[in-house]
């Protein structure tokens, strides 16, 4: 067989296999790098980061809000992710977490604001793809990429500690970018995500995967990572009652996001 023969059937392997060797779309990698963190009181969302290190390697960040791990009693919680068999066949896999060693924490929380971060080992058979915490938006990657109130953004979780499927991966939901202004982030510490969010989504990844066609015909995809769920916003409302009064909860559909340089900041506390 010819080097141009080899070269042809290589190429028609990778498209009858779905182009396994082309990387995923942003979406599809944000859920892969999406995990859920498990208690026995608790469940809630968590996202895997890689960050470098001073010897040119990098090692796994697990992100997620810090009201996560306070609520959780004891020394340990669960840390649920995948492993991929086959194309489009992935199977739940379990890994224990330590949040504390005696009584300390294991993670590292930022001084003001609802964001914890802890460095984890991985098993080799994990599908977590490496993505950078140079996602991470900060003032500068906002401005550069006008995001604005009203652009649609993405964001992942466990609601109620539901999966989307078998294979334990997360649901995927789109809002709008809700409030304004988004910068500088010192004094606009969150911003409101036009979307139902619930128990169980918190320390969600809220992102833009955004490909757009530019003058010259060809795509750009925007990857940012804003931020992470902090929370929701209520409206409680009394009744009075023949017998006594009781109190409705409604949800109003806003989400609450930590800015995304506030994840930054707790990074550089990591020893």
């Amino acid at each position: 067989m010819t080097l141009r023969c080899l070269v042809r059937v290589l190429l028609l392997s990778v498209a009858l296999c779905g182009g396994a060797m082309a990387e995923d779309d942003f979406a599809t990698l944000m859920m892969r790098a999406t995990v859920k963190l498990s208690h026995e009181r608790s469940t809630a969302t968590g996202f895997v980061l890689r960050q470098p290190r001073p010897d040119n390697g990098t090692r796994s960040i697990l992100v997620t809000a810090a009201h996560v791990f306070e609520k959780m009693t004891g020394d340990d919680a669960k840390l649920i992710y995948r492993i991929r068999e086959a194309e489009g066949i992935y199977k739940k896999e379990t890994m224990p977490l330590v949040i504390r060693r005696e009584g300390q924490p294991t993670w590292i929380k930022h001084p003001t604001e609802d964001v914890a971060v802890m460095v984890i080992t991985l098993p080799a058979t994990a599908d977590i793809p490496e993505l950078s915490t140079d996602l991470l938006a900060d003032d500068d990657r906002l401005r550069q990429q006008k995001i604005h109130p009203g652009q649609i953004v993405a964001c992942l979780g466990y609601p109620h500690r539901v999966e989307a499927n078998e294979a334990g991966f997360p649901i995927l939901r789109t809002g709008s970018i809700g409030s304004f202004p988004l910068v500088p982030a010192k004094t606009n510490k969150t911003f409101l995500l036009s979307a139902n969010t619930f128990e169980g989504d918190s320390g969600g990844p809220i992102f833009i995967a955004d490909s757009r066609r530019k003058a010259d015909g060809t795509d750009e995809e925007t990857r940012l990572i804003l931020g992470l769920m902090h929370g929701q916003h209520f409206l409680d409302e009394d009744m009075a009652m023949i017998y006594g009064n009781t109190k409705l909860r409604h949800r109003l559909g806003l989400g609450i996001v930590v800015q995304a340089a506030f994840i930054r900041e707790t990074l550089q506390l990591i020893p």
